[in-house]
């Protein structure tokens, strides 16, 4: 992959989110990406993003744009990953995106359905979810995000199927933790992590959007109060991104 000198089009995203976290580093030349998974997505998430840098063939200074998946998902994945995107744009001295861990996940899902409802394990029997229709291949947020048991989420989705015309699928790890919650006659994309192509287009867009976040005000997406340690609303979409 070919670096361009003193040219700061490089992007470096993350998403912590679940257990299967992604690194993704795009800009001239393509996309190199890296899986860091369970407990090392604390530990080895600087050692991660040196490695790629070096990669790719390129110095942190040629990085022009941090993104970062804000959750709902993981609680110490999301606010570690939240937390280090907020370093890096600090010391970098670059603009940060944050999408919607939800939204990351149901890119790339143009082409298969007009519409996506992605369901995340969120453990103690429930899950995150969401649901989206597909515009040019993007996310724009129909419903949620929200947590709730997966009967209701299953409810909600029946709800929506009336509503909207042509082909929606399900994705994403509560799919595969509640089998016997989704009807079973939608298209189901097998998902356990947000993919690196996704996270780096959606975070081009938002940018392209002017649609940056202050590092200092940026919170974390929970949405269960159990699991923040912040104050935080379910639903409340955070400070700092606009």
């Amino acid at each position: 992959m070919r670096a361009l000198g003193g040219n700061k089009e490089w992007l470096l995203a993350l998403d912590l989110s679940t257990p299967r976290g992604v690194l993704a580093l795009e800009g001239p030349g393509g996309l190199i990406h890296r899986v860091i998974e369970g407990g090392s997505r604390v530990s080895h998430l600087f050692v991660a993003a040196g490695e790629t840098v070096t990669a790719a063939g390129i110095t942190p200074r040629e990085i022009g744009l941090i993104g970062v998946g804000r959750g709902p998902g993981s609680f110490t994945g999301v606010r570690v990953g939240v937390m280090a995107a907020k370093t890096l744009a600090l010391v970098l001295g670059v603009p940060l995106v944050a999408p919607g861990s939800l939204e990351v996940t149901a890119m790339g899902m143009g082409g298969m359905a007009e519409a996506v409802f992605v369901a995340l394990d969120a453990r103690r029997g429930e899950v995150y979810y969401a649901l989206y229709r597909l515009e040019d291949g993007y996310p724009a947020v129909l419903e949620g995000p929200a947590v709730a048991r997966p009967e209701e989420a299953a409810g909600s989705l029946s709800r929506w199927r009336e509503e909207i015309q042509g082909v929606m699928a399900v994705t994403g790890t509560g799919v595969d933790a509640f089998p016997e919650a989704w009807p079973r006659d939608l298209a189901v994309a097998h998902r356990d992590s947000p993919g690196p192509e996704g996270l780096a287009r959606l975070c081009r867009r938002l940018f392209s959007h002017r649609e940056t976040c202050d590092p200092l005000e940026l919170l974390p997406l929970y949405l269960r109060r159990p699991d923040a340690r912040e104050r935080y609303s379910r639903g409340e979409e955070g400070k700092g991104c606009g």
